[in-house]
């Protein structure tokens, strides 16, 4: 440790002297790892990070399949069908859209909102952090006159007041009891829907030719996906025998939830960001590399001095590289700042509710250390090859320099 702390010293008075050169390569570092860090902000809170959901794996898309295409909405007797005989699910909602007008007050409001079965809440594992959410029965007609709040739209709307639970709002005209608020900063505050309430079925919604639903369910503990998809087939089947006049040809989709939520053609964009952020800080690192080349020949007589007096080549190489990676994590630091603001830049560009309510873009923990592992390794790949070109002089051609080199020297290392 204590000579690590000599050479990190060291390594601070060097850069010192060479302030053109400690600018220049904070700057393209502070560039190129803000750049990465800021891309890489995108990729992990859209595609590396787990489903914010406790057990979120074991959460599916269930649609059905057409005769000719991959995937299509539900009608509602097939899904009722499914809800009845499966076997796979602890809980299994549709879902539809269902926005509304909050009126009875000043200016009418329009409100994105959404229809679900009574189970939806309990597939995600969300919790009200007022009051409650759908208890089972509360999806039939006559009892469905209940509204779910989003956080968001608890304090834009309401102002946040503490006594929203149990008071009647009017929706179309209608009136409906509020009897839930979800929890702030979950994925359901980020969402596009701002209410939810309970989805009735109407006897003109009873039909197996009007494809209009989603749906999605949670896999009971031990079942597998294919297991689930093997179950559901066997419906399906069983429903297209029985009915052959509206479902000749249709089956049935099993999906995993966390497979489906992000698109292909933005996971391809943001991969391809990242490969090419990537490149732009390799071509970085090459440039510094040549400039520590240059830098290293500058050092040719001072290596030569510390050799000759008995410092061995390891120790050497590893002084260059402790003066890189020094540099590198400054940079980084530097970086770190870039890379925020050009986050909160491009949040800014995107419109909204173009990822998936689940994607948590921020500069979290996981982030920080992205960069520091980058920083790192970028001063390592500047470094290793002018320390290695470096610390290997012409002992002889280099002793024979003037007298004021040395005292040079000297001056540096007091």
């Amino acid at each position: 440790m204590t000579s690590f702390l000599q050479g990190l010293r060291y390594s601070v008075r060097m850069l010192a002297h060479s302030p053109g050169f400690a600018i220049l390569a904070l700057v393209t570092l502070a560039l190129g790892i803000g750049a990465n860090t800021a891309i890489f902000s995108f990729v992990d809170g859209v595609l590396l990070k787990p489903l914010p959901y406790e057990n979120g794996d074991r959460i599916v898309r269930v649609l059905e399949k057409p005769p000719r295409g991959e995937r299509n909405g539900i009608s509602t007797l097939n899904f009722l069908d499914w809800q009845r005989d499966n076997d796979v699910f602890d809980f299994m909602a549709a879902q539809t859209g269902g926005t509304a007008t909050l009126t009875g007050v000043a200016e009418p409001v329009q409100l994105r909102g959404a229809r679900v079965s009574s189970a939806y809440f309990d597939i995600f594992g969300i919790k009200a952090e007022r009051g409650r959410t759908f208890l089972p029965g509360e999806d039939q007609p006559g009892k469905d006159h209940l509204v779910i709040l989003s956080h968001a739209l608890w304090l834009s709307q309401f102002g946040a007041d503490p006594s929203i639970i149990d008071r009647t709002i009017l929706l179309d005209n209608e009136p409906h009891t509020v009897i839930g608020v979800l929890p702030a900063g979950s994925a359901f505050d980020r969402a596009f829907n701002q209410l939810w309430r309970p989805l009735a079925f109407e006897p003109s919604n009873m039909t197996r030719n009007f494809h209009w639903l989603g749906s999605f369910a949670r896999l009971k503990k031990g079942v597998s996906l294919e297991q689930a998809k093997l179950r559901m087939n066997v419906i399906g089947a069983r429903i297209e025998r029985e009915f052959p006049d509206s479902n000749k040809g249709w089956g049935v989709v099993v999906e995993r939830y966390a497979d489906i939520i992000v698109g292909q053609d933005t996971r391809t964009a943001l991969l391809v960001l990242m490969i090419a952020t990537g490149m732009v800080l390799l071509i970085g690192c090459a440039n510094l590399a040549n400039l520590a080349l240059a830098r290293g020949v500058s050092r040719e007589r001072e290596i030569a001095i510390r050799t000759s007096l008995g410092a061995g080549r390891w120790r050497l190489v590893c002084q260059f590289l402790t003066e890189n990676v020094l540099l590198s994590v400054c940079g980084g630091l530097l970086g770190i700042l870039v890379g925020y603001g050009m986050m909160k830049w491009m949040r800014g560009l995107i419109p909204p509710y173009s990822f998936a309510r689940e994607a948590d873009i921020t500069m979290d923990l996981r982030v920080l250390l992205f960069a520091l592992v980058i920083s790192v390794v970028t001063g390592l790949l500047f470094g290793l090859a002018p320390a290695i070109q470096a610390t290997s002089p012409d002992l002889v051609r280099s002793m024979k320099t003037s007298g004021h080199s040395f005292s040079a020297f000297l001056s540096v290392t007091a």
